[in-house]
């Protein structure tokens, strides 16, 4: 069955939890399922949810316009698709197919304008570079024509894959806690909160950007860590795996988020990647 035939069917929410007084999270995930965005803004009175909502408009903006261009799906007469034996995380898509590539660059320029945005209205505050609003990001983007995904990120929120009923998490934290992890996990650990590449805070920023396969009945989840936070990783799976709408998903996720103590907003959008009616 061609890539045509399958579609990603995405739902989304957003809750500011149980004891935060506003939310600073943003999401926005395309009507036609190409593509979703989490942002988790940080700053306070500085403007985190200015920040997430800035960055969600831009990012979504940016990814819109390219969506509905043509794209270039075959290389030497194949699929770009037929390539996809192999998940890849690039930070230099120079070897890529040219669907691929361009989706990469795409998503790349997409994040740094956002984080441009951003800092720049810090600047116009008045706030020294490394202060004022900022924001996390998690975004997936469905490479036109493809059973292949872009995933780009900055921060702690999270893309997860649900395949075959195990749960696999697409994006790395960029945070001191993983690090220390990264490094042994030797003496004190820091606190997981506490971010090293966020969108707003500096002139520039650098995502981490991959390309990932979609197969049949996969599931994709991005959220901000007001849900991994909460609830661990096979909860999760098992919400999924239990619910496959993925409205209701969303629902049920948040919903045992806040059960588990609702410390932080929290966001989650859910995908499903299935074959068309």
């Amino acid at each position: 069955m061609p890539n045509s035939a399958y579609v990603l069917t995405v739902a989304g929410l957003t809750d500011v939890g149980r004891t935060r007084s506003r939310n600073e999270d943003s999401f926005q995930a395309s009507s036609d399922g190409e593509f979703a965005v989490v942002c988790d803004g940080m700053g306070g009175h500085a403007g985190g949810d200015i920040a997430s909502g800035k960055a969600v408009e831009v990012i979504c903006g940016l990814l819109q316009g390219h969506a509905q261009v043509e794209p270039i799906t075959l290389v030497d007469g194949i699929s770009v698709a037929d390539h996809d034996d192999a998940d890849r995380t690039l930070t230099d898509p120079a070897g890529a197919e040219p669907a691929v590539r361009l989706a990469l660059s795409v998503a790349r320029s997409a994040v740094q304008q956002a984080n441009r945005s951003i800092f720049d209205l810090n600047t116009a505050r008045g706030f020294a570079q490394g202060r004022g609003m900022g924001t996390t990001v998690a975004g997936v983007w469905r490479v036109p024509g493809t059973a292949q995904m872009v995933v780009f990120h900055a921060g702690d929120s999270r893309v997860y894959r649900l395949r075959d009923g195990e749960l696999r998490t697409l994006t790395r934290d960029h945070s001191l806690y993983q690090i220390w992890l990264d490094n042994g996990g030797r003496g004190t650990a820091p606190q997981r909160n506490i971010i090293v590449r966020a969108l707003g805070t500096a002139e520039d920023v650098e995502p981490e950007v991959g390309v990932h396969s979609l197969m049949p009945e996969d599931t994709i989840m991005l959220c901000s860590d007001g849900l991994n936070g909460m609830l661990p990783d096979g909860l999760i799976a098992r919400i999924l795996r239990e619910e496959p709408d993925p409205a209701r998903a969303a629902a049920a996720l948040v919903a045992a988020a806040n059960a588990a103590g609702g410390q932080d907003n929290v966001t989650v959008v859910v995908g499903r990647f299935a074959a068309t009616a």
